[in-house]
């Protein structure tokens, strides 16, 4: 033997079912290999965070909010992504990546179950698509409900175009797929529609991130104008939407330098997990009490009344056990406080027991 032969490079000679010979190197088989081993704990990791967050978002979530129609989408897409990575890798226990049939092109042995097992997974992976685009859309029109009708309906057909662009994408994408899938070829054809389909994705994810950010950062501000700086759900909306821009424009950018197998696909999970958590973060932060001394906790309110509603709300309000039954309203003074504190407040209006409605200036006057 030749001292400067190297066994990891040699090529092994396989028998094809005619008789015929070829050969295939080494190295190309160790590249196979970990492909498939590297692939699959990518989607192994996806896999496990998305059925932890379908189950956290089930028990998490208030029996009178499971109704709602957000709720339903992110629930359908986190189970349409557990249901396109499961498919995916079981890809990788069927016949189709045997040695052998890879290398030689013979695809005689595999069963119809995997060709149904390929095919849909680009089925689950069109509705995840679909789920998210009208998830996105349906929140966005949520935000800004309280623009005029004209805006709003610009807004509503923009919106419109842009998530129906990589929704068809996808849609061609599927079917040139499952042509090549049940004529068992290789899909080097569809690499251009990959990323024409990848990059509509993520520019629709950054448009309708962009306006949703945009309108929750402005109502934060005018909060700050009033004088709100506690961290509300608001908050956690505004972060989280800023993780679902910027992270999934940094992974779909980041496939194009870096050659990760099924990169791409971490952008379509990473939107799918983060729309339910930023529900699940704000619902929390909203049901905790303001008094953490141990007075008792404020009511429960919904969360998108609170986008709504909460900038013109004083969060200085306090709850009260005498009047837990018949709350009272009040803007900037209450008659159940005492003087010296009524005196600290500004001049204003306030409303008891929903029945009277006095002048605190003139009040103060009077006392």
């Amino acid at each position: 033997m030749a001292s400067d032969f190297d066994p990891y490079t040699q090529n092994v000679t396989f028998h094809s079912v005619a008789g015929n010979l070829f050969e295939v190197n080494v190295q190309d088989i160790d590249m196979y290999m970990q492909y498939g081993i590297r692939i699959c704990i990518n989607y192994g990791a996806q896999l496990g965070a998305s059925i932890i967050l379908f189950v956290i978002l089930l028990l998490l979530t208030r029996p009178e909010k499971r109704r709602s129609c957000v709720f339903i989408l992110n629930c359908c897409a986190l189970l349409f992504n557990v249901g396109q990575l499961v498919c995916q890798v079981l890809y990788f226990t069927s016949p189709f990546m045997r040695v052998y049939s890879y290398f030689a092109g013979d695809f005689s042995q595999v069963p119809l179950s995997a060709y149904i097992n390929s095919v849909t997974a680009t089925v689950f992976t069109t509705l995840l698509m679909i789920s998210i685009e009208t998830s996105l859309v349906l929140q966005v029109q949520v935000v800004c409900a309280n623009f005029r009708r004209r805006y709003r309906h610009i807004l509503l057909t923009i919106s419109l175009a842009i998530a129906t662009i990589p929704v068809g994408f996808r849609m061609a994408l599927m079917v040139e797929n499952d042509i090549l899938i049940m004529g068992a070829q290789p899909s080097l054809s569809t690499m251009a529609l990959q990323s024409n389909e990848n990059i509509t994705v993520t520019t629709s994810i950054c448009f309708f991130c962009a306006i949703f950010i945009a309108k929750l950062g402005y109502a934060i501000r005018q909060r700050r104008k009033l004088g709100v700086r506690d961290f509300g759900p608001m908050k956690v909306i505004f972060i989280m939407g800023c993780q679902t821009l910027v992270i999934p424009a940094f992974l779909s950018i980041l496939q194009y330098i870096l050659v990760v197998p099924a990169l791409s696909s971490n952008v379509i999970t990473i939107v799918t997990i983060s729309l339910p958590l930023s529900s699940i973060w704000a619902g929390v932060t909203l049901d905790n009490p303001h008094d953490r001394s141990g007075s008792a906790s404020s009511p429960r309110r919904n969360l998108w009344n609170m986008l709504s509603f909460s900038n013109f709300l004083d969060t200085r309000q306090t709850s009260s056990t005498t009047h837990s039954m018949k709350p009272a309203v009040s803007c900037y003074a209450d008659r159940t406080q005492p003087k010296l504190e009524r005196d600290n407040n500004a001049y204003g209006i306030s409303v008891e027991h929903d029945i009277s409605v006095h002048s605190v200036r003139q009040e103060k006057d009077i006392v």
